[in-house]
């Protein structure tokens, strides 16, 4: 089973949404794609290739969407540590420099 680590960007990111959504869709909305993301990491634990490659972003790099977002990761498969790296609207420009900037 692998590891599932939420780099501080995408815990950021998540903050971000979440309190986007509360304000603008309600709590019920905030919460029910809070639960998405959490089932979408413990599906990762199981399956951590399971997301579509991104290797114009990097060699390791997969996203998964849960819409309208996009969930970027990186499998280590050495370790078997999957780490989230952002978190992202699916119209936003996706490129390694977003991946580690704020």
């Amino acid at each position: 089973m692998a590891r599932v680590i939420v780099s501080l960007l995408a815990q950021a990111d998540t903050a971000d949404i979440l309190t986007d959504l509360r304000d603008k869709a309600g709590r019920a909305v905030s919460r029910a794609y809070a639960a998405a993301f959490e089932k979408f990491y413990e599906r990762l634990m199981q399956h951590p290739d399971s997301g579509a490659p991104r290797p114009a972003i990097g060699k390791h790099v997969r996203i998964g969407v849960i819409s309208p977002y996009v969930v970027i990761y990186e499998h280590i498969a050495a370790d078997d540590t999957v780490m989230i790296m952002r978190i992202a609207h699916g119209r936003r420009k996706i490129s390694r420099k977003f991946l580690r900037s704020a």
